[in-house]
């Protein structure tokens, strides 16, 4: 059996691209089949992804056999998502309609806040402020209602096939468990097709591929939390309401590099502002600090200079994945980018080292 080449795989890779590029149609139709198909074992492969470097902890620092790390790593994630499920979506869906139905209250109190201090700003009586921002209250409003239901509509369906995701859980434990075994049958897999030169270069890719995104979205996600609960507990200590619906959004904001930090200070300002006005400036000052935190501080700490991408890839990386996948696509374009910015690196080193 004559194996692929690097010249031929090259030519595959193109031509998968052209197709893409020429009827994304069918393909995305023929993909979505595929994955709906295949949907049990690319979920189960995901979570023990994502839990293979705590059983590493588990096993190399904590000296705990497989069994157990796996049993303990389990128990713990059914714990968080049961707590998830019966805690955190109740109260966000009791924010959101709670908040649509006080609204006329807050914009009574809010117009009131307006008049008792327009005398300290002249100007504004020929710009019709009030107006402008009761109409951004009721965007932001529409925004919120609009959003949330839909997730919390997609969080209903996912529980509606609580037996696919039992089975991925399922095919997970059979994946972190016996992961020698299919790393191994990756690896013959890979030699029986592809050349050994190829193969190899395969798999210190999908070496970097895991580094590069397991690292940077574990961090993320851990950095995430970690301001959405210290936000949470400074909204409370302000007297802010509906600071479950504010450190969620914030959590989601904050994965959004520059722009998305800004966003939370936004909607955090509009919350307040509708609901405590006296402490709108103190919000915005204590999310302008946690922000700065998490920019000087915290996100350094956890992420290191692992991505090492300048301000313009890393906005031209969130701007591109945005427009072709959504939110999704902007979680997955920033390691991406780094992970082709690395291979440069490496390519152009290599280039110039052989020229020498």
């Amino acid at each position: 059996m004559k194996k692929i080449s690097k010249p031929l795989f090259t030519g595959i890779i193109l031509i998968l691209i052209y197709t893409v590029l020429n009827n994304p149609g069918a393909i995305n139709n023929t993909l979505s089949k595929l994955f709906s198909f295949f949907s049990i074992f690319i979920y189960g492969g995901i979570i023990a992804f994502l839990l293979n470097p705590l059983l590493k902890i588990l096993e190399k620092n904590k000296k705990m056999r497989r069994r157990y790390s796996i049993l303990l790593l389990y128990f713990s994630l059914i714990l968080l998502l049961g707590l998830f499920f019966s805690f955190i979506i109740p109260k966000l869906a009791n924010n959101i309609s709670d908040l649509i139905e006080n609204y006329p209250k807050y914009r009574s109190v809010f117009e009131k806040y307006v008049d008792k201090y327009k005398y300290l700003f002249p100007f504004l009586k020929e710009v019709n402020v009030l107006n402008e921002l009761l109409i951004l209250q009721q965007k932001s409003l529409i925004f919120l209602q609009q959003e949330f239901s839909y997730l919390i509509g997609q969080f209903l369906g996912v529980t509606a096939k609580i037996i696919s995701l039992v089975f991925s859980l399922i095919f997970s434990i059979f994946f972190l468990g016996n992961k020698e075994y299919f790393h191994r049958l990756s690896k013959e897999i890979l030699d029986l097709f592809l050349s050994e030169t190829l193969s190899k270069k395969v798999r210190i890719l999908s070496k970097k591929i895991e580094r590069v995104f397991l690292g940077y979205l574990s961090g993320k996600t851990l950095d995430s939390i970690i301001i959405g609960g210290i936000a949470i507990v400074g909204l409370t200590i302000l007297n802010i309401p509906y600071v479950i619906l504010l450190g969620i959004f914030i959590i989601i904001f904050n994965f959004i590099p520059y722009v998305g930090p800004l966003f939370g200070i936004i909607l955090g300002a509009t919350i307040a502002i509708f609901t405590n006005p006296n402490n709108t400036i103190f919000v915005i000052i204590f999310l302008g600090l946690l922000q700065q935190f998490d920019a000087w501080i915290l996100e350094p700490k956890i992420l290191g200079n692992s991505l090492n991408l300048s301000m313009f890839w890393t906005i031209a990386a969130v701007t591109l994945g945005g427009s072709i996948w959504g939110a999704l696509g902007i979680i997955i374009a920033i390691p991406s980018f780094a992970l082709i910015k690395e291979i440069y690196l490496i390519k152009n080193e290599k280039s110039k080292s052989n020229n020498l």
